[in-house]
């Protein structure tokens, strides 16, 4: 699956989403992509971010699941309890998504930090809808 995104008519941005990952980071990759459009802020230097980005939250998705399968701790090889690695895992991919998220003022805070700057961009669909039913 290829997503192409067009910046300027002359310019077209693509990013594969390789089919092994899974469904959730798929729906996830679009969401994120389809965001940075409509901020124009998306170019060809991001699709080394957009990999890490796509990696650690399928990295993180996986580590979860087998974290909630098996649980926090788990048994050695000498029969003692010990922490589940897939927590390290999903700890360290959960912190990657974040930082590369916080990058791209994708965090609820990183989005009211911009918006505390004085940036005059208009406003998202969802925050539109918000700020009528505050009134």
């Amino acid at each position: 699956m290829w997503l192409i995104i067009k910046k300027h008519m002359a310019t077209r941005f693509t990013f594969p989403i390789p089919g092994n990952v899974s469904e959730e980071t798929a729906k996830f990759m679009k969401a994120i992509i389809r965001e940075l459009r409509t901020k124009q802020k998306l170019n060809v230097l991001d699709s080394g971010a957009l990999n890490m980005l796509m990696t650690s939250y399928e990295m993180y998705l996986q580590a979860t699941e087998k974290l909630l399968d098996e649980g926090p701790v788990t048994t050695s090889r000498l029969g003692d309890d010990v922490p589940n690695p897939a927590q390290t895992i999903a700890s360290k991919n959960y912190n990657q998504v974040l930082a590369i998220m916080k990058e791209y003022g994708l965090t609820v805070k990183s989005r009211a930090k911009m918006k505390d700057t004085g940036s005059d961009e208009q406003k998202s669909a969802l925050e539109e809808f918000l700020a009528s039913k505050k009134k």
